[in-house]
């Protein structure tokens, strides 16, 4: 069942956002405010995401778009495996007026996390058939997912030096997600922030760099940033 708040339905500019794998639109909230104020009419869907594949949930928000009203630009936002699920949807059916797509905290790569605990009961149980799908070995399909249609960018969480917030997972990561995880061929900016995997849809500065992005094709805080860029930060 599919919970859709729309705000501002009457501009030009349209943002779907996507929650990650247990999780709800609360998650996406804040953000969807954010957007809502600096003009955006925002779609801050629910989704099943427990009780189908990665592959198939796609499928079904492929189907909800068609029932939204017309926008000049349509841009998606997915937080985790949400990000997962709007990359698979614009690889394969992106809707005439894509515009951009910006992935926070989702395993491009696959998660090594889903991956050492994919055989266990309880993570079967709780996280369903997308739970496997998450994972790296041969029941992953992260990397299978395509390339969307559009650009993209990947914010994702790190410390910015050899090891991340979780000691147990190699190099840099978010707690849950490793930086090298996030990554993906062809994002037009990347940027790493330090915030937890959980939380990281939540702060300012992740949500000023994804309006950035919407509006400019780059981060506010990216190198890519030219000097005068609106609100470039002071050096």
């Amino acid at each position: 069942m599919f919970n859709c708040q729309e705000v501002n339905t009457t501009n030009k500019e349209a943002v779907v956002l996507l929650h990650g794998i247990g999780r709800t639109p609360f998650d996406m909230w804040p953000l969807a405010n954010a957007l809502k104020r600096e003009g955006f009419t925002t779609y801050n869907w629910g989704y099943p995401s427990r009780h189908y594949s990665i592959i198939e949930l796609a499928d079904q928000i492929r189907k909800r778009l068609d029932s939204l009203p017309p926008a000049q630009k349509l841009h998606f936002v997915g937080h985790s495996m949400g990000g997962l699920v709007a990359r698979r949807l614009l690889a394969h059916s992106p809707p005439a007026n894509v515009g951009r797509l910006v992935m926070i905290a989702s395993p491009n790569a696959g998660s090594m996390v889903a991956e050492k605990l994919g055989e266990w009961k309880l993570f079967k149980k709780l996280f369903g058939p997308a739970g496997q799908d998450l994972r790296r070995g041969a029941r992953g399909v992260c990397p299978m997912l395509g390339l969307p249609h559009c650009e993209f960018a990947i914010i994702t969480g790190g410390t910015g030096k050899r090891w991340g917030m979780n000691p147990f997972l190699g190099g840099d990561n978010d707690g849950l997600v490793t930086v090298e995880e996030a990554w993906l061929e062809g994002a037009a900016d990347f940027l790493v922030l330090p915030y937890l995997h959980a939380f990281l849809q939540f702060f300012p500065r992740t949500m000023r760099n994804v309006i950035h992005f919407l509006r400019h094709g780059h981060f506010l805080d990216s190198k890519r940033c030219p000097l005068n860029c609106p609100e470039k930060p002071p050096e």
